[in-house]
C-alpha cells in the first residue's frame, strides 16, 4: 500500500550478530532471530508483492567469529604487527583462493535458501595491512592485485550462478573504488 517495491534485510541476520563486534564471516542464517527460515521469510515478503534483498559484507571477518577462530590466517595481517581494525573488523585475504572458495560457498548457500532478488554487497572499511600469508616476502607487492582478482572471481561466480539476482556493490563512501 505504501508503494514499496523491495525490502532489503540489512546487517544482523547471520551468525550471532547482535552488534558490530561479531560474526562477520559466519554467513549462516540465524533462524531464531528471523523467527523462520530464509525461505519462509522471502515467501512472506513476495506474497505481499514486494521483492526481497539481503545485505552482505563477505570480504570482512570479525575476530569474534567461528571463521576467524578456525582460520585466523585468512585475515590480512602483517606478521609481527598488531592488525589494524576498521569498524571492529579485519579484511579477509581474497588473494588466497581457499578464502574465496569458502566465502563463495557460504554466500551461495544463503542465496539458494530463498527467492532473493537483490544483494547489497558492502565494503565498509579500507584495506590497510596488505600482506598475504600465501605469498613469499618478495611477492608481497602482488597482494592488492591478487586481492582484486580473487574478489572478481567470487563476484563472477556468484553472478553467473545467480543471474536473476541484482548485485549492488557498495563502497561505503569510496573504501573500495574500482573502475574495473
Amino acid at each position: 500500500a505504501l508503494g514499496v517495491e523491495l525490502l532489503v534485510m540489512d546487517d544482523g541476520w547471520f551468525g550471532t550478530r547482535d552488534d558490530d563486534n561479531s560474526s562477520l564471516g559466519d554467513w549462516i542464517v540465524n533462524e531464531d532471530k528471523l523467527g523462520c527460515s530464509l525461505t519462509e521469510l522471502t515467501k512472506r515478503v513476495h506474497d505481499k508483492g514486494v521483492q526481497f534483498g539481503i545485505w552482505i559484507e563477505p570480504e570482512m571477518v570479525s575476530e569474534n567469529s567461528d571463521l576467524y577462530r578456525k582460520h585466523p590466517e585468512w585475515a590480512i595481517q602483517v606478521p609481527g604487527k598488531h592488525p589494524v581494525h576498521g569498524r571492529n573488523q579485519l579484511v579477509l585475504d581474497f588473494a588466497n583462493p581457499e578464502v574465496v572458495d569458502h566465502i563463495y560457498e557460504q554466500i551461495a548457500a544463503v542465496l539458494r535458501q530463498g527467492d532473493i532478488n537483490y544483494v547489497k554487497w558492502d565494503m565498509n572499511r579500507i584495506v590497510t595491512d596488505y600482506y598475504s600469508k600465501i605469498l613469499p616476502p618478495e611477492r608481497q607487492g602482488e597482494v592488492a592485485h591478487r586481492y582484486v582478482l580473487g574478489l572478481y572471481r567470487c563476484m563472477k561466480e556468484l553472478t553467473e550462478r545467480f543471474p536473476e539476482i541484482l548485485f549492488e556493490g557498495c563502497a561505503a563512501g569510496g573504501n573500495r573504488f574500482d573502475l574495473g
